[in-house]
């Protein structure tokens, strides 16, 4: 959406991410506002960004790709985090990249969201796996620590949650009367 006229400008169609530490750095965008394809728009030049779509200031900040020297270095790696292998770093398939979330301030990829694959797929819904996690990053897999990744489990709807008991501070409990008491 544009800043100056409120008209959509142009659709998001992927990401550009730079796997030397998973920041999204420019997005590629088609729309019927743009002349050229490829255009880019740096993320640098989103004014803010939410579940509604981004918003810039007018097509002058979509850019063509050509002239645009910096970002051919990331472009050149071919990443792309869709579909990507996830493992641990003892070697075993955790599953493929599925979604990500990001933090709409710096473009920093947050959480991975993974399918299971097939055979951990019927005890496991999702794997949610946070940017802290992560060990590695290249062309064909994510490596992460294999403790940390969090599990939702395929249960009948509802999540199984423990919780545990809550001390109410300002209210005492009632002591049971003490056998030293009754002879008094």
């Amino acid at each position: 959406m544009s800043l100056q006229t409120g008209q959509p400008l142009a659709h998001i169609d992927s990401a550009i991410v730079d796997p030397r530490n998973l920041k999204i750095v420019a997005f590629y965008v088609s729309g019927p506002l743009v002349d050229f394809s490829p255009a880019v728009l740096f993320a640098t030049d989103i004014r803010e960004f939410g579940y509604l779509g981004a918003i810039i200031d007018s097509t002058d900040k979509i850019l063509p790709i050509d002239d645009l020297v910096r970002l051919q270095e990331v472009i050149d790696f071919g990443f792309s985090m869709d579909g990507l292998r996830v493992i641990d770093e003892h070697k075993t398939k955790l599953g493929r990249v599925e979604n990500y979330t990001l933090d709409p301030e710096s473009f920093f990829i947050q959480q991975i969201y993974a399918a299971p694959t097939f055979l951990k797929s019927f005890g496991i819904t999702n794997l949610t796996i946070s940017r802290n996690q992560i060990i590695s990053v290249d062309n064909s897999s994510i490596i992460v620590k294999g403790s940390g990744v969090k599990s939702k489990t395929a249960t009948a709807g509802k999540p199984s949650v423990k919780i545990a008991p809550i001390e109410n501070p300002f209210r005492k409990p009632s002591a049971a009367p003490n056998a030293s008491d009754a002879d008094e």
